[in-house]
């Protein structure tokens, strides 16, 4: 079970709210799978070239490369590098862990993509060769933004399990 304070909820949905129709993408951390701090991190997804967009697969991949630059935004997420370094250098001198990714669904359910499973596999190889702990990767749908829903998964194997999150006062 993760815990997070009622306020990084509401500033998780606020950042997604703020950037639809783009994805936005961040990162969380704290002790004993308690969310302390929330470190909204850049979406580049708009500023890459065709390219560049080689992580993506398939049909996401044949989706982008039909998109603009700007609409590609709309439909996933690539974090800035540099922040998220800045974000983990300040989560080791604060002393804390990686607990989890964030990121948005605009348009559709709080539950992986593929694209996502996909992501969440390459971010294990380097977790392991860096020794991070694994990281939660949460997810606020807007498919219903008067009704805004976040999601936690644990994705071990290319599998998504769904991990319950617990909201606790700020």
């Amino acid at each position: 079970m993760l815990h997070i304070p009622s306020g990084i909820l509401q500033d998780m949905i606020a950042h997604a709210r703020e950037l639809a129709p783009h994805e936005c993408c961040g990162i969380l951390s704290g002790k004993n799978q308690s969310v302390t701090e929330t470190y909204r991190i850049t979406n580049i997804l708009a500023t890459m070239s065709e390219q560049e967009l080689y992580r993506f697969e398939g049909a996401k991949l044949s989706d982008l490369k039909h998109l603009s630059p700007e609409e590609r935004a709309d439909i996933a997420f690539q974090m800035d590098a540099r922040e998220m370094a800045m974000a983990q250098r300040d989560i080791r001198s604060k002393d804390l862990e990686l607990l989890g990714f964030y990121h948005s669904h605009t348009f559709s359910p709080a539950r992986p993509s593929q694209t996502d499973i996909t992501i969440a596999m390459e971010f294990e190889g380097y977790r392991k060769k860096l020794n991070l702990p694994e990281p939660l990767h949460l997810i606020v749908s807007l498919e219903h933004d008067d009704q805004p829903d976040i999601r936690a998964y644990r994705i071990q194997d290319s599998q998504p399990t769904e991990v319950q999150i617990q909201q606790t006062p700020d």
